[in-house]
């Protein structure tokens, strides 16, 4: 089997689940070639429908104690019979255009470590129109460790396709029970993987949802989300450090730059919450700082970038981005 599709599911409403997996069933891929494993993350009600409604015998109903949205990955990972994995949150959908074929016969004929593809914003209540047609291009094949080097990894884990084998032996699973679980998982798998194919085939839908968990603009949640990341900063800095001796340039080059873009990311979510200046400024000095990745040093990433240390990098300039940052997208999932 080609492909094992990981649906993860936690009270959701029965209409978003049963359009999540519709959509699978619409992209034409023969059923033979994929499985559907939609895992139960401990609903109240689980959605037990599923045997009824799709009685395929590759659709499974996985029921699992309530753990996370990393644990439910996990779960998936571990219950997954296709040589490569696909995640799919399951109020999202595949986009069924002509996309998704190009890059299973790819997987097929090259067998890389990960085959990445984009995704699409798709705001409430406004339909998946999939009739546009792509024409799908490829990159040339480098390594997971180069793709991360040479640009801003995208953290969500559902922009790829991941070769199972790969991720086992190297031991690379979801951190349970936080939010940002994606960035580590990404950026571990991209450290490892020796293969890696770019293409510009659309294959995600986004589907926005402004009562959804990552959304949530309660204090605790919020200050959840912080603190998760800042503890997904750290682990991967000590994995920095407990690799470097067996790390090439290469690797080494590719986690500065995503740690740094972390870091980055951590003070725009700070400041677009709401947190006073002062103790943004303060985590810096303490946290940031303490694993060498503030005040922000010049690299070449960018005129962005470079405009952001400067500012970042000072009370004052801190005071600047929060009257130049934009409102918080509406469009997206962390």
């Amino acid at each position: 089997m080609l492909l094992s599709i990981i649906i993860s599911n936690y009270n959701l409403q029965q209409e978003l689940l049963k359009r999540c997996i519709d959509s699978v069933l619409a992209t034409g891929i023969q059923a033979e070639e994929y499985e559907m494993v939609v895992v139960d993350d401990g609903s109240a009600e689980p959605p037990v429908w599923i045997k009824e409604k799709y009685p395929f015998s590759n659709i499974r109903l996985l029921e699992c104690e309530h753990g996370g949205l990393g644990s439910a990955r996990n779960n998936g990972i571990d219950a997954a019979e296709g040589r490569y994995i696909i995640f799919l949150d399951g109020d999202d959908t595949l986009h069924t255009g002509n996309a998704l074929q190009p890059c299973l016969d790819r997987l097929k004929q090259e067998r890389p470590d990960i085959l990445r593809f984009r995704f699409r914003y798709i705001a409430e209540g406004q339909p998946a129109d999939n009739r546009k047609k792509q024409k799908v291009h490829f990159g040339n094949t480098i390594s997971g460790a180069a793709y991360m080097a040479n640009g801003n990894l995208p953290g969500s884990s559902c922009c790829y396709f991941i070769r199972k084998e790969f991720i086992e032996n190297k031991r690379i699973r979801f951190t349970p029970h936080i939010y940002h679980e994606d960035e580590e998982f990404t950026t571990m798998a991209h450290f490892h993987a020796q293969t890696l194919i770019d293409s510009d085939a659309i294959i995600y839908n986004y589907h926005i949802r402004e009562n959804s968990i990552t959304r949530s603009k309660s204090p605790a949640d919020i200050a959840k989300r912080e603190a998760d990341h800042l503890a997904v900063i750290k682990r991967l800095c000590k994995f920095r450090s407990d690799t470097l001796e067996h790390s090439n340039s290469i690797q080494r080059r590719a986690l500065h730059r995503k740690l740094t873009m972390l870091a980055v990311d951590y003070i725009i979510n700070s400041i677009n919450n709401g947190k006073s200046i002062k103790e943004i400024h303060r985590t810096c000095n303490e946290e940031l700082a303490s694993v060498a990745l503030y005040p922000f040093i010049k690299h070449g990433y960018g005129i962005k970038y470079n405009i952001f240390r400067k500012l970042a990098n000072s009370t004052t300039g801190q005071r600047i981005l929060r009257l130049l940052l934009p409102s918080p997208p509406k469009a997206g999932k962390q």
